[in-house]
């Protein structure tokens, strides 16, 4: 028995093949059967799709949605355009490790502002909610979220960088050995936890936003290849992106 079916609705089923009409089955929110006129289903609810597309959810895999989800979770613009799965923590920023303010340091306004064009007091008020201070218990806020979309977050390199580093030494010196060991370590944790890889950033306009830094890149500008090599060899060997 179906939970609902969508009848003659104009179906994209993914493969790249013209649309077909069709109806569409669903039971327990999985797809359990696709043709012309299904019968002998009692009980469902029927939704006319005549004239409307029905297709799979779109993939956006370039999104700045981790302040959003804080705000609105079920992130209704995105879903409403189609889109079911997103992916978060791009350009090596996001608040995978909490609001990490240390010594009056704003990490969260500071990189996101300029990249981002956001207000600031919108970021103050993302930080100020940010009860986690790991990858860890990011995933289990995110689980806790009445979440829209599918959300795929990345570890993003800045804001690692900054959680080992701190800021002000993350934008004007070399890790330590130490110091690269940590990050190394922080990234496999996220890795093992589910993590679906990692971000970094290039652009020569990601600028920070608060004095006296407003002439500096973000953190991850500053990695050098031995850094971003041993860290993304670890990325490699959990076949992650």
């Amino acid at each position: 028995m179906a939970d609902i079916i969508c009848r003659n609705s104009i179906l994209f089923d993914g493969s790249g093949k013209f649309p077909i009409i069709a109806d569409v089955a669903i039971t327990d929110g999985k797809i359990t059967a696709i043709g012309s006129q299904l019968d002998g289903i009692h009980g469902a609810t029927e939704i006319d799709c005549q004239g409307l597309w029905l297709m799979p959810g779109l993939l956006d895999i370039h999104t700045h949605l981790d302040l959003e989800l804080e705000l609105a979770p079920e992130l209704p613009e995105v879903v409403r355009h189609g889109t079911t799965t997103v992916v978060i923590s791009n350009c090596s920023i996001g608040v995978t490790y909490g609001h990490q303010r240390h010594n009056g340091e704003d990490p969260i306004v500071d990189c996101f502002a300029r990249v981002e064009n956001m207000p600031k007091s919108v970021l103050s008020r993302v930080a100020d909610s940010c009860t986690w201070s790991d990858s860890q218990g990011y995933l289990h806020h995110l689980e806790s979220l009445p979440l829209g979309p599918n959300v795929v977050p990345l570890i993003p390199h800045s804001m690692l960088r900054i959680e080992v580093m701190g800021l002000a030494a993350s934008i004007s010196r070399k890790p330590t050995r130490r110091e690269l060991a940590r990050m190394a370590q922080l990234l496999e944790a996220g890795m093992s936890q589910g993590y679906a890889g990692f971000s970094t950033d290039a652009l020569p306009f990601h600028f920070l936003a608060n004095s006296p830094n407003k002439k500096k890149k973000i953190p991850t500008q500053y990695a050098g290849f031995p850094e971003l090599s041993r860290l993304t060899n670890i990325v490699r060997r959990y076949n992650r992106v």
